[in-house]
């Protein structure tokens, strides 16, 4: 039983919250560690989903996996990393592990961005902002990891009075499922930071930060789902 993070956002009929995307982002980097503690470069079929707000999946445990099951109907060129997108061949999990990491900041930016108005800018934290602009690097050495990302929300987690992350990821499936136990009222949206999205992930990400603007346009099995 599991939620996919579109269907829970289509329930809700707006997007993530704050305490909401830093809790997925957890969740989601803790999946992609353990992922990669068990598969390898030559075993293509564990690795080649594309991270999108159609295969990333939330638990009733509080967890995240991911899929590749049917999202076959859906345009994932907005959730695929340049290299992808470019037909690069990959040489080592570090670069698939950025792949996914570049999906999984889009996806996030998404859900931040679902249903609101194109007049209305989306507002992001610093912190936040600063993590998801690094995962959206067009360039794959540029990127953040895996383990960059969850020390980011160690970090996060320390310094705020957030619940735990799974209690967010539990929040988001009962929108979808029904009573589940561990909920919680929904947090506040604090943040003054703006980023706004072109068709699409509002298409590809268009973001606008004081003195640094910056534009991103949307490997084995990753290029047959395009």
């Amino acid at each position: 039983m599991h939620v996919s993070l579109a269907e829970a956002l289509e329930v809700r009929g707006g997007p993530l919250q704050e305490e909401e995307i830093w809790a997925v982002l957890n969740q989601s980097a803790e999946s992609l560690q353990e992922l990669f503690r068990k598969v390898s470069i030559a075993d293509p079929a564990a690795l080649g989903f594309i991270i999108s707000p159609w295969s990333l999946l939330l638990l009733p445990s509080g967890s995240v996996s991911f899929t590749d099951e049917n999202i076959s109907n859906q345009d994932l060129r907005a959730f695929t990393a340049p290299e992808v997108l470019q037909n690069q061949s990959l040489t080592s999990l570090s670069d698939v592990e950025k792949i996914h990491i570049y999906s999984l900041g889009m996806t996030l930016y998404w859900g931040a961005d679902h249903e609101v108005p194109q007049s209305q800018p989306i507002k992001l934290g610093d912190h936040l902002n600063s993590i998801l602009l690094g995962m959206c690097e067009d360039v794959i050495y540029a990127r953040v990891s895996v383990r960059t990302v969850l020390d980011a929300c160690s970090a996060h987690i320390r310094n705020s009075n957030c619940a735990p992350s799974f209690s967010y990821v539990k929040h988001l499936v009962k929108l979808v499922l029904g009573n589940l136990s561990g909920v919680f009222s929904k947090p506040s949206l604090p943040s003054h930071l703006l980023w706004t999205l072109v068709p699409g992930v509002r298409g590809s990400v268009h973001v606008s930060l004081p003195d640094h603007p910056k534009t991103w346009t949307l490997p084995f099995s990753f290029l047959s789902w395009i």
